[in-house]
């Protein structure tokens, strides 16, 4: 029997056998698929301080209060801060709203956890390229993308599938 393909589909074809054959199995077992893994706040891990819809961590806090007694020289503000527990968000955000809330801005403690999810926006991709393609072209749709393998365990049509692509003689 005979297959006939276009000269563009034959080319296309020789080219993905040659990436299944070549790419990084990201430590999956065959066959391997993509999908584009998110990464969004879900709160509940670390403290951080908000202060006109940005976030900051404690450390950066900490910093930021350090460059203003610097320059403030405020004995009565840095004496205050000394007692402070620095590793208190509570503590952090009062001393902020009290002493360096300028324009009325005010500091509230949030906790904060990053959760990871594979987007169910996007489907499925034969090759880590074809995956990194997308993100760079529509990243901009989703939170933290990057690509995420996973494997097709059991499913057997899609075994059947990419073993042919590997194997076909070109």
């Amino acid at each position: 029997m005979e297959i006939q393909v276009s000269k563009e589909d034959y080319e296309f074809l020789k080219d993905l056998q040659h990436e299944l054959l070549t790419q990084a199995d990201d430590g999956q077992a065959d066959p391997i698929y993509w999908g584009v893994e998110e990464i969004r706040d879900k709160g509940l891990n670390e403290m951080q301080i908000f202060i006109d819809d940005s976030r900051f961590t404690l450390d950066e806090i900490n910093e930021r209060i350090e460059t203003w007694l610097d320059e403030e020289q405020n004995d009565a503000a840095r004496d205050e801060y000394e007692l402070t527990d620095q590793d208190d968000a509570d503590q952090l955000a009062e001393f902020y709203n009290r002493w360096m809330s300028y324009n009325h801005s005010t500091a509230y403690p949030v906790e904060v956890k990053e959760e990871y999810f594979i987007s169910k926006d996007t489907g499925a991709f034969l090759t880590k390229r074809a995956c990194k393609e997308y993100i760079e072209r529509f990243g901009y749709n989703h939170s933290n993308p990057h690509t995420y393998a996973m494997t097709a365990y059991r499913n057997f049509e899609y075994a059947r599938l990419l073993k042919i692509l590997k194997t076909i003689k070109f």
